[in-house]
């Protein structure tokens, strides 16, 4: 593609976080508001754990119709450089005026991390912290909205060691993916999830591209794909439809993405970015996958002025007008996110020139004319081009509401091996092994020769072991029983008996 780019831009309020991310293979640091949200935001209890809650599923449009959406700064602040100082529900507002000819977009894209891994301790960040976000687009959508949710890892750099696909392979956040896929179910309602990154083909991201971590490998993200949906799955989360984004690239080879794919079982969505450095036929190798594996087409992000882009205003707008009719004759795409989004203070190529900036809304509002700045508002384009945008997303092709379908969520059991102890002298060291189902666990014994009476003596233990003391020769029986995320409980192991030592 067009190579890495210095990620040179520092955060420029202290309640924005730095959102790495890429147009058309070119870096950008996006900056997004995160909202600090106590551990205590409340989401609705599920039905018993035991049993089956009703969830609503995304069903895709059918042919002739697709879904429409922005991605869209959620945040508000009174810098210039982000174009716009008016606060979200009137940006949000004149723009479906004057961009979507008064259309009610379908979705605005929730940007929520994995982990803050510049702050201390690194924590991972919940699905509750989501929610205030959530609640703006709702406001926006409506109940016939739907929620993009793109989960992120693109925090993490070599710098400070955040968390890797690697690390979700080995299991080392099970937890927390049980935790936020109980809170995804409990929300209940439809959910498209973009996990990790979009764009994973390229070599920008150190959390998942063998390109920028050559610690990395492809099997390192597929097989990390695969246990976030199986947990998603065992917790019962059937409320997501989870979307695989590429970086759009030439035919003829699909060789680019192809050893990221994790199955047919495993992806709802096929997608792909396009930028205006890129001809709408780009799109050709990703919509071939989609159309050979049966899913529906996303187009996860798409605009106008990237920085490296060489089109002029005019021809902008054709590449626009080519895109929708990509779209349009196409019948898999169903549907399509335009990046209505001013990211010029990452740009690198092309910096900002507040003197050549034109003033809107006594002030509020500006943009600096024929420059591609990475300031990818249709806005920016100016009048004709937001005239034009309107025009085409008028089409009753692109509709407001989704379709859903009600699904169960089935709870898997948790279940657990007890593995063979090992015992020295009076010491014995316990271990067992859960299902992806397993979020914590309890330990019983019972001693002596006789009948059992079991006493349980850890209750939702977080560890796989357990060091347990015994007397010289004395007989113990032990068993271990799992629980899932809900706390409920599986059924007791199997008992073993140990021996301590005589000596």
């Amino acid at each position: 593609m067009l190579g890495n780019v210095p990620r040179n831009f520092a955060p420029v309020c202290v309640r924005i976080v730095t959102k790495v991310h890429s147009i058309g293979g070119v870096p950008r640091p996006r900056l997004l508001l995160l909202l600090a949200v106590a551990a205590a935001v409340v989401i609705a209890p599920a039905q018993a754990a035991s049993g089956a809650a009703q969830l609503q599923r995304l069903v895709p449009q059918p042919d002739g119709r697709a879904n429409f959406g922005f991605t869209f700064r959620l945040y508000d602040s009174s810098d210039p450089a982000w174009g716009d100082t008016r606060p979200f529900d009137e940006r949000i507002a004149d723009s479906i005026q004057h961009e979507l000819g008064g259309k009610t977009p379908t979705f605005l894209t929730v940007w929520s991390p994995w982990q803050e891994p510049e702050q201390p301790g690194k924590p991972l960040v919940p699905f509750s912290a989501a929610l205030p976000d959530i609640a703006k687009v709702r406001s926006v959508v409506g109940d016939q909205g739907l929620i993009h949710l793109e989960w992120t890892l693109s925090l993490s750099s070599q710098g400070n060691g955040g968390l890797t696909v690697k690390d979700i392979r080995d299991g080392a956040v099970d937890a927390y993916i049980r935790a936020y896929a109980r809170d995804v179910r409990n929300y209940g309602k439809p959910l498209l999830i973009t996990p990790f990154v979009a764009e994973f083909n390229g070599t920008w991201w150190w959390a998942v591209s063998p390109g920028a971590n050559p610690g990395l490998t492809t099997d390192d993200f597929v097989e990390a794909w695969r246990r976030v949906v199986d947990i998603f799955r065992a917790v019962g989360a059937d409320n997501v439809s989870w979307a695989w984004v590429v970086n759009s690239y030439p035919q003829p080879t699909d060789e680019p993405v192809i050893a990221y794919w994790p199955g047919d079982d495993y992806i709802d969505w096929i997608g792909a970015d396009i930028y205006d450095v890129s001809p709408p036929h780009w799109l050709d190798g990703p919509y071939g996958l989609a159309v050979a594996h049966h899913k529906p087409f996303f187009i996860g992000e798409f605009g106008i002025r990237h920085e490296f882009s060489v089109l002029t205003p005019t021809q902008q707008q054709e590449w626009l007008a080519s895109m929708f009719n990509y779209f349009e004759s196409h019948t898999g795409v169903k549907a399509i996110s335009y990046f209505n989004y001013c990211y010029r203070p990452g740009a690198v190529h092309v910096k900002w020139d507040p003197a050549r900036t034109v003033y809107l809304d006594n002030g509020q509002v500006n943009y600096e004319p024929n420059v591609n700045d990475l300031d990818s508002r249709l806005l920016a384009g100016g009048p004709d081009t937001q005239a034009l945008f309107a025009r085409l997303i008028s089409s009753p092709r692109y509709v407001s509401a989704i379709e859903t379908e009600p699904v169960e969520a089935h709870v898997e059991s948790a279940t657990v091996q007890l593995l063979g102890p090992l015992v020295r002298r009076r010491t014995a060291t316990l271990s067992w092994s859960g299902n992806l189902a397993a979020d914590s666990y309890d330990l019983a014994v019972a001693r002596g020769k006789g009948a059992p009476k079991w006493r349980t003596i850890g209750t939702r233990l977080r560890a796989s072991s357990f060091q347990l003391r015994g007397a010289r020769g004395e007989h113990v029986h032990v068993r271990v029983r799992a629980r899932n995320v809900d706390g409920s409980p599986g059924q007791w192991s199997p008992a073993i008996t140990l021996v301590f030592s005589r000596r």
